[in-house]
């Protein structure tokens, strides 16, 4: 079923939402910033299931957009095409139309008439990895403005600035809450992504949008996004569900919790959640202790740097990898909510490790187990 049942509001035609309230999860002075916001849909027609997402519409953070505006020697107001072809000045598109954060090759074809030197080779074929590596490589990143810098003797108008321009798109974060614990809300948890690169501070585009420059009363254009084909709860309210999530990887499992609460299910539940301290990262820690007390949830606990040896989610799973075990051999539904790159991975490969040392399986039969789980919906992930 959909998660979203009205019509009315979609990616194209997003709802003008407000902020109602937020609040710091992360005492400040952590090394992480992390906030709760509570997004009000009310009036919008628009409902959500456990482990859908919001998408929301970002703006571009104003030091960027004033730096871009400057080397253009642009005042604002020029007319340049927006996100849906309607005519807007060009500090209304820099702000909220344009994707400032990665340039196309539009943009560089635009400036590389004044410096072939520098962009042709990359444009060129057989230069395919140097391009991606120029457009997206993290500690190496350039954005629009980079690539303004790096053609200092490119003079673009406005409209061929427009002409290079992708529009920005929105960034999804999972839902933190339920409408049957919170009627007409969706409730974001947001780690602000911020990092130097190339001399210049970088922003999360959307990240910083939300935590930073979207205060209580003001809008945002939202949606929901519909995860339910591959990150929707077990149909069956009995069925155990094994849920593993570190840092902001738990804000689904926030949602499925209430949902599970509100409901009354009698699945059992059990999280599996870190971070890097548990004097600052302990998120929604008096909910999640609250449930794991009247019995709903069983909680295990990472906290990487709290000891000399750091500890992640895969060695508590490899801890408890009898009872995982046997949950899975009960007909557990196993969620994997995080980042793509090594935490997933690690997490799988200790489930492939886990159906051996305890199942006795091969490793080819793990590794089939484990396909046959994520193509019986059983095991299912949400990686980022």
């Amino acid at each position: 079923m959909s998660g979203t049942v009205s019509g009315a509001f979609s990616h194209r035609h997003p709802f003008a939402a407000p902020v109602t309230r937020s609040y710091r999860l992360t005492p400040a002075g952590s090394p992480k910033d992390t906030l709760h916001h509570i997004v009000s849909l009310a009036g919008s027609g628009l409902t959500f299931k456990p482990g859908d997402s919001l998408g929301v519409f970002p703006r571009n953070h104003p030091d960027l957009v004033a730096a871009v505006l400057q080397r253009l020697e642009a005042r604002g107001d020029e007319p340049v095409p927006g996100r849906y072809g309607e005519t807007v000045p060009l500090l209304d598109a820099l702000t909220r139309h344009f994707d400032l954060s990665v340039p196309s090759r539009r943009l560089l074809e635009a400036c590389s008439s004044a410096h072939p030197d520098r962009f042709l080779p990359l444009l060129e074929k057989g230069h395919e990895e140097e391009l991606k590596h120029y457009l997206h490589a993290w500690d190496d990143v350039h954005d629009v403005l980079d690539v303004l810098e790096d053609a200092p003797g490119s003079r673009l108008t406005p409209a061929e600035f427009a002409g290079g321009m992708r529009m920005v798109q929105p960034r999804q974060y999972s839902i933190a809450s339920s409408l049957l614990s919170y009627p007409d809300e969706a409730h974001l948890m947001v780690l602000s992504v911020e990092y130097d690169s190339r001399a210049r501070r970088r922003y999360g585009i959307c990240s910083t949008f939300i935590n930073d420059r979207w205060p209580a009363g003001e809008t945002a254009p939202v949606y929901i996004h519909d995860a339910q084909r591959h990150f929707a709860m077990p149909h069956d309210p009995s069925t155990a569900m094994i849920m593993i999530g570190p840092g902001t990887g738990l804000a689904p499992f926030r949602a499925f919790l209430q949902e599970r609460e509100a409901m009354g299910a009698t699945g059992s539940n059990w999280l599996f959640f870190g971070e890097q301290s548990r004097t600052w990262g302990f998120y929604y820690g008096d909910e999640l202790a609250a449930w794991e007390r009247n019995g709903l949830l069983r909680l295990d606990l990472a906290f990487s740097r709290d000891q000399a040896h750091k500890i992640y989610v895969q060695h508590r799973l490899r801890e408890q990898a009898r009872d995982v075990y046997a949950w899975i051999q009960e007909g557990a539904e196993i969620f994997i909510c995080g980042d793509k790159g090594k935490m997933a991975a690690d997490v799988q490969q200790e489930l492939h490790q886990i159906l051996q040392s305890q199942g006795g399986l091969s490793a080819d039969a793990a590794t089939a187990y484990l396909a046959e789980m994520k193509k019986s919906h059983r095991l299912k992930l949400d990686v980022y």
